[in-house]
């Protein structure tokens, strides 16, 4: 019985290294060193990035950032020539540091896992990380916390998509279906109401969802600086909007003349998932809408615009009202 037991956990510890093909060196140097020479790239090859949570998290109660800078020394990646992405987590999070090679889509994740480190190589192309059974196996292994994010994001740049939306996922620490409608969002009030002299946008965010993280990135608008304001809705107020699929007002204002517009939005998923097939993996559906990141209008409309004076921009932005009932948006 001794025997079986101890045979359980020797199992349940090295599954996952067996599984995920995993190893273990002494070091955070010698895994850095033997994953780059896995990858066999080159330092400064454009086609490897690297992809990590370090200049956000700790380990053993410092600021992850001299790891950061080693990386950045063996791989030669940089902000600058646009292959250094970053990804926020809270600072207990485990760190992951993400070798990617873009040609072949070969990775190899470095994540420090309680007192050892540890590597795990695997390939997440494209083709790879559309099938259902990748994220099957992804449970395996120790970064599995942060699977979705290293895969959808390595792809995304992989596949040459834009820098702000690779910005937009640091923020949201992820790219899904949700932050891609707010990428769409943002370009699309950039383009039909550009502001002029004197007018900032002040964003009313309801109903809410991953969406308003591309919004403040794209649009700088926040709710620190009350460029934003959060207004969640239930689902008998949502159903109470007299128009299908609201995704939010945006609210044109001159504080100086105390004059506006308002323009209630409307974003279309069902035209968004039908780009990849039924029940595809969300990072499939992710890399779908990439060749239509430049077609905002094919999925946001301007459902109803209405003037503002400076008492309906107050109501509007004020905590308790909603504002489509202000508006005279709600059904009779």
């Amino acid at each position: 019985m001794r025997q079986k037991i101890i045979l359980s956990v020797m199992l349940f510890v090295l599954f996952p290294l067996l599984f995920s093909g995993n190893s273990v060196a002494a070091t955070y140097e010698e895994n850095l060193s033997q994953a780059v020479q896995s990858l066999s790239v080159r330092k400064g090859d454009a086609n490897f990035l690297l992809l990590t949570n370090a200049p956000y998290v700790k380990v053993d109660s410092s600021f992850a950032l001299p790891y950061l800078e080693k990386a950045q020394e063996q791989t030669g990646c940089t902000v600058g020539k646009g292959n250094l992405l970053f990804f926020q987590r809270a600072q207990d999070h485990p760190l992951r540091l993400m070798l990617f090679d873009k040609t072949n889509g070969n990775a190899v994740i470095i994540s420090k896992e309680e007192k050892q480190w540890v590597s795990e190589k695997l390939n997440m192309s494209p083709a790879e990380i559309s099938k259902p059974s990748f994220w099957e196996k992804s449970k395996g292994f120790f970064a599995g916390k942060d699977m979705f994010t290293l895969a959808a994001i390595a792809d995304v740049w992989a596949e040459g998509g834009p820098y702000d939306f690779l910005k937009s996922a640091e923020l949201h620490n992820h790219i899904c279906p949700g932050l891609t409608s707010g990428y769409l969002i943002a370009h699309y009030i950039q383009n039909h109401y550009p502001l002029k002299e004197g007018e900032r946008y002040t964003i009313i965010a309801s109903p809410t969802w991953c969406k308003e993280d591309a919004l403040q990135v794209l649009l700088d608008c926040t709710p620190g600086k009350q460029g934003m304001v959060v207004k969640h809705l239930s689902k008998v107020q949502i159903d109470r909007i007299s128009f299908a699929d609201p995704a939010g007002i945006v609210l044109v204002w001159d504080e100086k003349r105390k004059v506006g517009k308002g323009y209630a939005l409307a974003f279309d998923f069902k035209k968004l998932k039908a780009l990849s097939p039924k029940d595809s993996p969300k990072a499939a559906t992710v890399l779908s809408v990439l060749p239509h990141l430049d077609e905002p209008d094919r999925f946001v409309t301007t459902a109803a615009e209405f003037d503002l004076n400076e008492g309906l921009y107050d109501g509007i932005t004020q905590a308790g009202e909603n504002p489509y009932e202000l508006a005279g948006l709600i059904k009779n």
